[in-house]
């Protein structure tokens, strides 16, 4: 089976389905669309990529990451006038993980079934405990649950122009998810310190389907 879904597409979502934290479902009825308003601008303000799987190079989804002013700052502070290396893409990681205030919107641009979903959550999950971003404890959780936890995909898919989106701020995780339709299908807010660095931390740990790109569109962006 192709597995077009990695788990840095989905850790934060699942983290919002099931943490021992206070949460608020929100009615998606009365749910309002969330953006990126408030937050930094300019080149080092924005990372963006676009994520192919299989080896036909299939695009699966286009990811972008908006930071605040003052984590913007402390990027470029490390960026600026520097080539991309390892080393150099550990810095950045180390602040977008530990970044306050964050707007994450990721757009599908092919549909995926429930157990593709699965599968590729699974074959990436394990980077995120071995780097401590999560206990193996709550790998084992997560990896066990995601049927359930996704289980209103089972029958509708993942649909090409879906998004998911998330706001972080501090210790607070707001997570929805768009149908291409534009209806808000999941609106949910979690606060516990572990669900946004689990969710920058699946982008930006070493291995990431994401972290390359991500951190390399600073350098493209800033010319």
């Amino acid at each position: 089976m192709r597995r077009f879904v990695t788990t840095a597409v989905i850790l934060s979502l699942v983290l919002t389905a099931d943490v021992a934290a206070a949460r608020a479902q929100v009615s998606p009825a009365g749910a309002k669309p969330m953006d990126a308003a408030g937050l930094g601008t300019g080149p080092y303000a924005r990372m963006s990529t676009l994520l192919e799987k299989t080896i036909f190079k299939v695009d699966v989804l286009r990811l972008e990451v908006s930071f605040s002013e003052g984590d913007a700052a402390r990027i470029a502070s490390l960026a600026r006038s520097r080539r991309y290396s390892t080393a150099l893409a550990d810095s950045i990681a180390a602040v977008a993980i530990g970044a306050g205030d964050v707007y994450v919107r990721l757009r599908f641009v092919r549909s995926v079934s429930l157990d593709q979903f699965v599968a590729g959550v699974r074959e990436d999950l394990r980077r995120t405990p071995v780097a401590g971003i999560i206990s193996w404890a709550d790998y084992e959780r997560i990896s066990d649950n995601l049927p359930v936890w996704f289980s209103f995909l089972a029958e509708r898919r993942i649909l090409d122009g879906d998004e998911l989106h998330y706001w972080i701020h501090g210790d607070t995780l707001h997570t929805q998810y768009r149908s291409v339709d534009g209806e808000i299908l999941l609106d949910q807010v979690d606060v516990d310190p572990s669900a946004p660095r689990s969710v920058l931390g699946a982008y930006f740990v070493r291995g990431s389907s994401f972290r390359e790109g991500l951190i390399r569109s600073l350098f493209r962006a800033a010319g």
